[in-house]
């Protein structure tokens, strides 16, 4: 692989984690009441359908997060 293709690489990830971010940003944004059972605790799996995310990449950023 040349450096040129591993800096294009390197930007396309850079760019994928971005919008992914500013998915998972948009959907706390919303009433979190939504994404919660009726124990109050949060479903990370209906947070991550909605938001159009891998329900592991949700947990990782929310666990990253603190939530």
């Amino acid at each position: 692989m040349t450096t040129k293709q591993r800096i294009h690489l390197g930007n396309l990830a850079a760019k994928r984690k971005a919008e992914a971010m500013a998915r998972l940003q948009n959907a706390l944004s919303y009433d979190m009441s939504f994404y919660k059972f009726k124990n109050g605790k949060l479903n990370v799996s209906k947070l991550a359908l909605c938001a159009g995310l891998s329900r592991g990449f949700v947990e990782r950023e929310l666990w990253r997060l603190g939530l």
